[in-house]
């Protein structure tokens, strides 16, 4: 089954619980996006803080969009987070935060940006439980898909059928299917789901698209 995760990216504390309430009754699990101004133009809240507040039944992930993600995982492992995030352009040990991850009882995934070539990623395959494929620059909603990403999609999952695949941006009922299709099981999907006036809606056409 194909995994449909609606994504949230906010500077206000205030903003991220209503998206959460807003979310919560027709979604599983939750993306939070978290950027630096650094290792991205724009700066998101840090996000754990306010996870720690809020009661859901949501699972969630971050996605650490910085440029150092190892000074601030301590801090999220006092949270529920079930899975990170990590991009193989980060000013980071790979191995070293895997293992960390790991052995906080957390799942990990890599994500490279689209013009990181998956080579950049090799010593590192047999160590995480997933890799993620940016389908746009990272760092903004709304921005327009990268429709070459379909064939790093197809390719990686050619030569690793194993590994689950999650494609981040630009997931639209037009774009999801070609993305199933090349290999993908995980669609996170930020400005169709909240930008939406039915976010209801909006997740359920998000399903119906990749129903074969």
């Amino acid at each position: 089954m194909v995994e449909i995760i609606p994504a949230i990216l906010t500077d206000s504390s205030l903003k991220f619980k209503e998206l959460v309430r807003r979310i919560e009754p027709y979604a599983a699990r939750v993306h939070i996006d978290v950027a630096d101004g650094v290792f991205v133009p724009n700066k998101t809240l840090k996000g754990h803080e306010e996870l720690r507040t809020i009661e859901s039944a949501l699972k969630f992930d971050v996605h650490l969009m910085v440029q150092r993600p190892q000074y601030l995982l301590k801090e999220w492992y006092h949270t529920h987070v079930e899975r990170f995030f990590i991009h193989a352009e980060a000013e980071v040990n790979l191995s070293e935060v895997i293992n960390e991850i790991h052995g906080h009882g957390r799942r990990v995934g890599i994500v490279l940006n689209p013009e990181t070539a998956v080579d950049k990623i090799d010593d590192f395959l047999d160590k995480i439980d997933y890799i993620q494929f940016m389908a746009v620059h990272p760092g903004f909603q709304g921005q327009g898909f990268l429709n070459e990403v379909v064939k790093k999609v197809s390719d990686f999952h050619d030569l690793y059928p194993n590994i689950p695949i999650g494609v981040d941006g630009g997931i639209t009922p037009e774009t999801a299917p070609k993305l199933v299709e090349a290999g993908a099981s995980i669609l996170i999907s930020g400005s169709y789901i909240i930008n939406s006036d039915n976010v209801e809606k909006a997740i359920e056409e998000l399903r119906k698209a990749v129903v074969k």
